[in-house]
């Protein structure tokens, strides 16, 4: 299997992704597509980190307020070789078990009988996902082996999540392209595919309390948001064998919520999680949207 990361301007963040990748996955390959990054601490850390794998730097414009994700998501399948399957995790993202070479092999040996399979996501379930009732609905398929995610709308996350393992060939089998916005490809994956299949054990998660962009810009809303949550790197701790494998072997089987599963390094963090810093504070969400309109029409 090969990694892509996702990154930009967070290099704390990144060197973490990175050395968790190195601890828990050393036979995938490694590859980062920085979006153009510019701040000092994280040309530095792109630099260490281009001496032991490739690193990428793409400056592609997608006019999102992701930046260049998608179309850099587009730049890593075009990169990506038949061979192997792909996993796309993201600089504020990290690994929290390791993957062994068997885990690969049953992944690949998923796709193989599962012809709908489009998309599987490495990460946990987010506590904030099963806050609402109508979004509680995760189902397992011991056919499959996999936990499905079934709220009454056709949220995000349901076919789809820009965390994701895929098979290159099944994608090019059916001339798939990654538009720009998570909705967007969603609502192109229910046309196409299965919904998104999620790990018994996954291996991956957004970090909590992260930091975060809009445009490749920190409105005064985010920067505020960013302050009043206390934001900053917060590792998670690699589970043990023994966590792992209760997991994977669990009768019934158990959803795999990461804040009952996962623990920082440093650290206690309010529950559910948040992974924006504007979750739940609609109008801090509101004036970063007014404040980065009114920006563009400046600029």
């Amino acid at each position: 299997m090969h990694i892509f990361v996702f990154s930009y301007n967070r290099g704390p963040f990144l060197e973490n992704c990175i050395r968790s990748i190195e601890a828990c996955a050393p036979q995938c390959g490694l590859t980062v597509i920085d979006d153009g990054s510019d701040d000092p601490d994280t040309r530095r850390v792109l630099a260490e980190v281009g001496e032991r794998h490739r690193v990428v730097d793409k400056t592609a414009e997608s006019g999102h307020k992701l930046g260049g994700l998608y179309a850099n998501m587009q730049a890593a399948f075009e990169m990506a070789s038949d061979d192997e399957l792909i996993c796309f995790l993201q600089d504020d993202t990290q690994m929290v078990r390791p993957l062994s070479d068997k885990d690969i092999e049953e992944l690949r040996q998923s796709f193989a009988r599962q012809p709908d399979l489009g998309f599987i996501s490495p990460a946990f379930v987010r506590g904030i996902s099963l806050k609402k009732k109508a979004d509680r609905d995760f189902r397992f398929d011991a056919g499959r082996n996999f936990w499905f995610w079934y709220p009454r709308k056709r949220s995000t996350g349901t076919w789809f999540s820009a965390l994701l393992i895929a098979d290159p060939r099944r994608l090019r089998a059916v001339d798939w392209h990654f538009e720009v916005g998570e909705s967007v490809n969603n609502r192109k994956a229910a046309k196409i595919f299965c919904r998104m299949a999620r790990m018994r054990a996954p291996f991956s998660m957004w970090l909590p309390n992260g930091r975060a962009y809009r445009g490749k810009q920190k409105s005064l809303a985010l920067r505020f948001g960013e302050w009043s949550r206390r934001c900053g790197l917060y590792p998670l701790e690699i589970m043990s064998d023994q966590d792992v494998e209760a997991l994977k072997s669990a009768e019934p089987a158990r959803l795999p919520v990461a804040e009952e599963c996962l623990k920082t390094t440093r650290g206690k963090i309010k529950t559910p999680w948040a992974y924006d810093p504007m979750q739940g504070a609609g109008w801090l969400k509101l004036l970063d949207r007014a404040e980065r309109k009114v920006r563009g029409l400046f600029s």
